[in-house]
């Protein structure tokens, strides 16, 4: 007999363990409006008040939301209180149980490892259906298919066909008028003067060094491209600097001498069309490159 008494007194201590806590004292739930329509989201706030330090989750699959289903969480908070922690949720929520229902919205407490079920007030809400007193409940058989105007017309296609022949025809004519600007360029350039080269005038650059610069580095540009021209015999005076390197090197003249010439007359360039304006010691030095050029050609 009292074998048995301890067992009833264990299933009782048991189910008091299992059974959905009630709400504590200062829980609350409210929803953001009191009619829906079946399936229409809507906004569930709770405040859930626990000791301090818990933690609150939702229990989606509990059966007191009574058809009302848990889309997300929105927004979650908590703050202490004394020995307490308020939890403040934001919910959203769906009913899918029409007419004038209640459900209670669910939590799991856990404190110190030990999760314990809440069950917070109920909520009503008038859940209105989307069918009319009268309408069928079976699904309503789809139109038949009707024809509309605008067809394609039948010259659509000829049209079409059209306007690719007169783009090819137009790319083409492009295509030749920039050619024939190229070649009357071409023809237009004056041939390459036969009159002697003008000395170089390192000295007359050498005297504007500190006091013009632009016109002391346009004469050390040019008579570079003279000493140039004659010694490896192109046309140093007409090439760009880049052109230049590339000819030096391509007549096999020594890589380091073409950098060189390359390095100076860039530095010529930035002065006479950039602006650029180096320091004294700077100028003297290209001035003394300019020479060692000019002396190695000759």
């Amino acid at each position: 007999m009292t074998r048995w008494l301890f067992v009833a007194l264990a299933a009782v201590l048991a189910a008091a363990a299992w059974a959905p806590a009630r709400a504590d004292d200062g829980d609350t739930a409210k929803l953001s409006r009191s009619s829906a329509i079946i399936g229409q989201q809507v906004t569930l706030k709770v405040q859930v008040i626990t000791p301090r330090g818990a933690t609150v989750e939702v229990d989606p699959a509990a059966p007191s939301w009574n058809g009302a289903s848990v889309i997300r969480v929105i927004a979650e908070s908590a703050r202490d209180d004394g020995d307490r922690t308020v939890h403040a949720i934001d919910l959203v929520v769906a009913p899918f149980l029409t007419g004038d229902t209640s459900f209670a919205p669910a939590f799991s407490v856990t404190l110190n490892a030990i999760s314990t079920p809440r069950v917070l007030p109920p909520v009503q809400l008038q859940v209105l259906p989307t069918l009319g007193p009268n309408d069928p409940l079976e699904l309503s058989p789809l139109a038949p298919p009707t024809a509309i105007n605008g067809a394609e017309s039948p010259l659509l296609r000829p049209f079409i066909g059209l306007g690719i022949v007169l783009a090819v025809l137009l790319a083409a004519t492009g295509v030749a008028l920039a050619a024939r600007s190229v070649v009357r360029r071409l023809r237009r350039r004056a041939p390459l003067s036969t009159e002697p080269l003008p000395a170089p005038d390192l000295g007359g650059a050498e005297g504007l060094l500190h006091t013009d610069p632009v016109a002391a580095y346009r004469k050390l540009a040019a008579s570079v491209r003279v000493v140039i021209s004659e010694r490896y015999g192109f046309p140093a005076y007409a090439m760009t600097t880049g052109e230049v390197q590339g000819r030096m090197e391509a007549r096999g003249i020594d890589s380091w001498q073409a950098r060189l010439v390359r390095g100076l007359l860039e530095e010529c360039d930035a002065v006479v069309y950039a602006g650029y304006r180096p320091a004294g010691e700077r100028r003297e030095a290209d001035l003394t490159m300019a020479r060692e050029i000019v002396e190695a050609a000759s």
